[in-house]
């Protein structure tokens, strides 16, 4: 999968025993495939200046890329590629507009699943988010269903919050059911901070490594007070946002705004957007509905000390961990929730979470992708079964 920050493409292999709530998943081996330079660009800018001559390009190019990532995975891994029966792919989202109102919402991932099989000769699965839309839900977030699957605890409260280019979070309330999760995507996780350095750096930098640069400033009242102050923020869940909202146009009006402000102050006002949207989310839509005991952060924020610190400090009543405390690589948890979800696909269940997308009831979320000739070879074994 490649998440909204589109830096590239994180690939796992995983051995799944079982489906449902049931099943036993090992992570096996996990890589990172950067886009070239040329297709991030692309990617990052906004989807009204696409054509339709540009999408179609994209998403065979991705399908090429993606069907690469997975190869290098599978050959990292030391495995041939006819030791694997299905690849889940999640693509890279270029549109996700939420339902609102009483309309139905709309949502657009590329990655191109039928060039993945040909290339790989391997059964794939993907383009998960329409089957939730088409029954009323955001689509979004999607990972729900494999954080109760690898987190839920029968004595502890637990928030897994992902900081990604968005930051989203699935609260499991002790001896949770799959009815009893909550998520929604709270806003910005990193999506804002990489914008602000790409562009005020004219793409020198990427993003803003380790928080050297938040460090560096200070947080500005006045336009951290403007920046929370949209209505997006005192939505109920269920709510899910992206590129769209905050997206390198954003950043780029943020610049314009406070021109003269120095770089290291937005963004570590940045940060400090991303914290406090997430700890007042929390407060505002999760303490009132149950204990929190563990706030686990995966994501790129795990890895930026500024986020983690400020995080304890909002929310000192929770205890702080990583993925990684929990045994699973905080690089490798959203390809792992994805190859989850693939595995319930071939298998016919539902794979959605309507308690926390909105979804009017459960649905098998993916559409499957048949490798050429895959109906007259000899398969080592069915996917899933």
């Amino acid at each position: 999968m490649s998440g909204t920050s589109a830096d590239g493409i994180d690939a796992v292999l995983t051995r799944i025993e079982g489906t449902g709530a049931d099943a036993k998943v090992t992570l096996l081996y996990h890589s990172f495939t950067p886009y070239p330079e040329n297709i991030r660009s692309l990617l990052l800018e906004n989807p009204a200046a696409l054509s339709a001559r540009d999408l179609a390009w994209l998403n065979f190019q991705l399908g090429e890329l993606f069907a690469q990532a997975a190869l290098a995975c599978i050959e990292g891994a030391g495995l041939r590629r006819e030791d694997v029966d299905l690849i889940a792919s999640h693509g890279q989202t270029i549109v996700h507009l939420p339902a609102s109102g009483n309309g139905t919402g709309a949502t657009l991932q590329i990655g191109e699943l039928s060039v993945i099989a040909a290339r790989t000769d391997i059964l794939t699965v993907g383009d998960f988010r329409p089957s939730d839309v088409a029954v009323g839900g955001q689509g979004a977030p999607l990972v729900p269903f494999a954080d109760y699957v690898l987190f839920r605890h029968e004595a502890k409260g637990r928030i897994i919050l992902n900081i990604g280019g968005i930051a989203n979070l699935t609260y499991l309330p002790p001896g949770a059911g799959i009815d009893d999760v909550m998520a929604f995507d709270t806003g910005p996780g990193n999506m804002v901070l990489d914008g602000l350095v790409y562009l005020a750096t004219d793409g020198q930098l990427q993003m803003d490594e380790g928080g050297k640069l938040a460090l560096a400033g200070k947080v500005r009242p006045d336009i951290l007070a403007e920046l929370l102050d949209d209505p997006y923020f005192a939505q109920s869940p269920p709510k899910s946002t992206g590129r769209e909202k905050f997206g390198r146009h954003y950043a780029r009006a943020i610049l314009g705004t406070w021109r003269g402000v120095p770089l290291e102050d937005l963004v570590r006002t940045a940060a400090e957007l991303t914290v406090r949207s997430v700890a007042d989310a929390i407060r505002r839509w999760v303490f009132p509905v149950g204990p929190v005991h563990e706030l686990v952060v995966g994501g790129g924020g795990a890895r930026n000390p500024l986020l983690l610190s400020r995080l304890a400090e909002e929310l000192p009543e929770v205890k702080l961990l990583t993925h990684q405390d929990l045994g699973i690589d905080d690089k490798a948890k959203e390809a792992l929730a994805f190859a989850i979800l693939g595995n319930e696909t071939i298998a016919g269940n539902p794979n959605n979470v309507p308690s926390a997308t909105g979804a009017r009831y459960p649905v098998c979320m993916g559409k499957i992708c048949f490798p050429p000739q895959y109906g007259t070879k000899t398969r080592r074994r069915t996917p899933a079964g």
